[in-house]
């Protein structure tokens, strides 16, 4: 059973990819090749291998957002902008909503690590031209570093995203 939200939101993330490559198809092969990796990997790293950096920080983090999400909904959202850590506040939102399940924290990290991509792709696009945005959004798809954090819960992906944003 909590494999099915992990499931239910790897097809969420996949639908809003989706979206993304078709609004912008200059982007698409990209993402699709991404996201495809980054699944392949997620799958594998969840029921096959131990990944690399898979222990310690990401149990932790999980850890803490399952205790998080045991509080009540008022109190997971009122103490997320005082806390330092605001991974653990991410995840326990849905941990709260749909239980626990290790595969849906790793699609959250999914979720980031394909919008990185997307927003490096935008940002190198309106800084230079589409030749050196396709290559800087190959960089950004296929560098391994940035595929392992993507798929586990770590903060590196979090904190990429929320640079680009900025």
């Amino acid at each position: 059973m909590a494999d099915l939200s992990g499931f239910i939101a790897i097809a969420l993330i996949s639908l809003i990819t989706l979206h993304t490559a078709i609004k912008w198809p200059d982007i698409s092969r990209i993402l699709f090749v991404a996201l495809t990796v980054r699944i392949l990997l997620m799958l594998v790293g969840h029921y096959i291998i131990i990944l690399p950096d898979s222990t310690f920080d990401a149990m932790g983090f999980e850890k803490g957002a399952w205790e998080r999400s045991q509080s009540d909904f008022l109190n997971i959202i009122i103490n997320y902008p005082r806390d330092s850590n605001y991974i653990k506040s991410i995840i326990a939102i849905p941990y709260h909503l749909f239980g626990r399940s290790l595969l849906m924290a790793k699609s959250i990290s999914l979720f980031f690590g394909m919008g990185s991509i997307f927003l490096g792709w935008l940002l190198a696009r309106k800084l230079w031209d589409e030749r050196t945005a396709n290559k800087i959004a190959w960089i950004l798809a296929l560098f391994p570093s940035l595929i392992l954090y993507s798929v586990l819960t770590l903060r590196e992906v979090y904190a990429c995203f929320f640079i680009l944003v900025a």
